[in-house]
């Protein structure tokens, strides 16, 4: 019994009842040890919300940055397909003679393949074709 204190303790009966019934589902030999195990959980368990006080801020600027990096990321290489793709376009657009009216019919067809297939297009599939 090194550095323990008696103390008195005043409880509801409901609350022995539920504590005999959890202590049925715990390591626990006696009612002090169950006693002594919930109030150490208990201030854990207000530990934990006072950091998350101060944590939750740091972790959220953390998350802003890392996405807002991610993002710059996806933006340059979106511009970078779309230069590939414009160049492309015009190439093919200087050696084809297509009309008005075969370049609607074509962007028609486009549109509804690749809503069939959602937004998954390759290029072998459109040589096939």
């Amino acid at each position: 019994m090194k550095d323990k204190k008696t103390f008195g303790i005043y409880l509801d009966e409901a609350v022995i009842g539920d504590m005999e019934q959890a202590m049925q589902r715990t390591n626990c030999s006696s009612r002090n040890e169950f006693i002594v195990e919930a109030i150490r959980f208990y201030i854990a368990h207000l530990q934990r919300r006072d950091y998350s006080d101060i944590l939750t801020p740091a972790y959220e600027s953390v998350i802003n940055a890392r996405i807002a990096d991610t993002e710059e990321r996806i933006a340059r290489v979106i511009f970078k397909q779309s230069v590939e793709l414009s160049m492309m376009m015009h190439v093919v657009a200087a050696t084809n003679d297509i009309s008005e009216d075969k370049l609607g019919e074509l962007r028609r067809q486009c549109v509804a393949e690749l809503s069939r297939i959602n937004g998954s297009c390759k290029f072998e599939d459109a040589v096939r074709y």
